[in-house]
């Protein structure tokens, strides 16, 4: 299977920030660690999948999936800008969480980069990692001894239309 062209949240990280349990109350206005791990095309995301198959490195986001440098490393690049009310905004019939672009540390090569998942690293129950959503590039992404960095979109990391 492949990446496929779409980008989406995942339906049971939508449902537990709605729950809301301990552990997930105030997820988009909050000072967790969200991370960004780049993928290849070998994997083949479902928005649909449980909450332990959305996870950092479970499901289709095993290791063995992952696209990395020294530069940026296994478990992805933090994602700065989301916590303590930076991500979250609710203005009319949109709430939207973002954060600001994400770039690897210093000279990163890269090839076969398909996609993201953005995954919420401190968070530990109900899944340790689990994932929030994913994000595809529409193709093959590449750096050679460059920066590689997710210029996230103009509507944020997520955003729900209501």
């Amino acid at each position: 299977m492949a990446f496929g062209a779409s980008s989406a949240i995942f339906r049971q990280w939508l449902a537990d920030s709605l729950a809301p349990t301990a552990s997930f109350a105030g997820k988009w206005n909050s000072t967790d660690v969200f991370k960004a791990a780049l993928f290849n095309n070998t994997t083949t995301p479902d928005k649909t999948v449980a909450a332990a198959a959305s996870a950092y490195n479970t499901g289709v986001w095993v290791l063995a999936n992952e696209v990395t440098d020294a530069n940026w490393p296994a478990g992805g690049q933090s994602v700065a800008g989301t916590g303590s009310g930076g991500g979250y905004s609710s203005t009319s019939n949109l709430i939207t969480f973002d954060g600001t672009d994400t770039a690897g540390a210093g000279n990163v090569t890269v090839a076969n980069v398909y996609g993201d998942l953005l995954y919420d690293f401190t968070l530990s129950t109900p899944v340790a990692k689990q994932g929030a959503a994913y994000h595809s590039y529409g193709g093959a992404q590449q750096v050679t001894a460059g920066t590689f960095t997710i210029i996230w979109n103009v509507n944020g990391l997520m955003q729900i239309t209501v």
